[in-house]
């Protein structure tokens, strides 16, 4: 789905569903997009308030199925941290949510673990994190034990990344018009389903609240030439 598509859905949806419901290019770009978009990547990772007392696990939450997975796939990126002298290293710069850490050479996982549970691993006779590291995370980034995990001062990582932005780049017409210019935009990079979500999503910001088979008929209808 490109972002022609995605504009043309919501200004239908728009049009149909609410009075004077033009959205401005700059408002699709720099609003809806990326709030909507940050929306659903919160629904896939878990949303904290879905979590049920007792029970530490959301509705829907990242690694808990292949489908999940698999919708927020585009959006997972690998990288080698290059890990400080003291155990430390900062998060990438659009890092959202971490996926797994392993050794630099990819034979060996490096562990997670909780504040609270710190001492019991540093201190621990039966699992010596000289030869099972661990990390933690905190407002800074990543804190391994020990500061080098396997002996190394690198580790790799793969992470969850901030969603790019979804463009509708545009130059104006003879009539003073925006018209969609793709060497300008940028496309999404979800799957359409996903995408149809987001859409969702994005329509309920500016008060149309529909349901996501009405808006995959909306743009059925513009595909048979409706809009």
């Amino acid at each position: 789905m490109t972002s022609n598509e995605v504009y043309s859905i919501i200004l239908y949806a728009a049009a149909k569903n609410k009075q004077n419901g033009y959205i401005s290019p700059d408002d699709f770009n720099n609003v809806l997009m990326p709030v909507a978009q940050r929306s659903y990547l919160d629904y896939l990772l878990g949303e904290y308030q879905k979590y049920q007392i007792r029970r530490p696990i959301s509705i829907v939450e990242f690694g808990q199925n292949e489908r999940v997975r698999q919708s927020i796939s585009p959006l997972i990126y690998g990288t080698v941290l290059n890990v400080y002298a003291n155990g430390t290293v900062g998060f990438p710069s659009d890092y959202e949510y971490i996926d797994a850490m392993w050794s630099v050479y990819g034979s060996y996982n490096v562990r997670f673990i909780q504040q609270d549970r710190q001492d019991d691993y540093l201190h621990s006779e039966i699992d010596p994190i000289v030869t099972n590291p661990v990390y933690l995370i905190n407002h800074e980034g990543f804190q391994f034990f020990p500061d080098r995990p396997y002996g190394e001062n690198q580790a790799k990582m793969s992470y969850v990344r901030t969603p790019p932005s979804i463009i509708w780049g545009y130059d104006y017409d003879s009539n003073n018009r925006p018209v969609w210019n793709p060497m300008k935009s940028q496309e999404p990079v979800w799957g359409d389903t996903d995408m149809m979500n987001i859409i969702v999503r994005a329509l309920a910001l500016v008060g149309v609240n529909l349901q996501l088979n009405v808006v995959i008929g909306y743009s059925n209808e513009i595909k048979n030439g409706g809009a």
